[in-house]
């Protein structure tokens, strides 16, 4: 008897953890959305590094006043 009521409850168990995850689509458009997000980033490390880095040091000197 203990064996029926544990394989009644799996089939259960299953379909609520399939219905709690993320959907596909947006689990998709999130890791896409973070991706072209990243790109972006590295695009302007690579083509704007060195500006970059300079307007940094130029706007911390404004904030910190060092």
């Amino acid at each position: 008897m203990a064996q029926q009521g544990q394989t009644a409850a799996r089939p259960r168990a299953r379909r609520r953890a399939r219905t709690e995850r993320m959907p596909r689509v947006l689990r998709t458009s999130l890791l896409a959305g973070l991706g072209a997000l990243l790109a972006g980033a590295a695009y302007l490390l690579a083509v704007r590094g060195e500006a970059l880095i300079l307007d940094l040091g130029a706007v911390s000197q404004r904030i910190f006043c060092f």
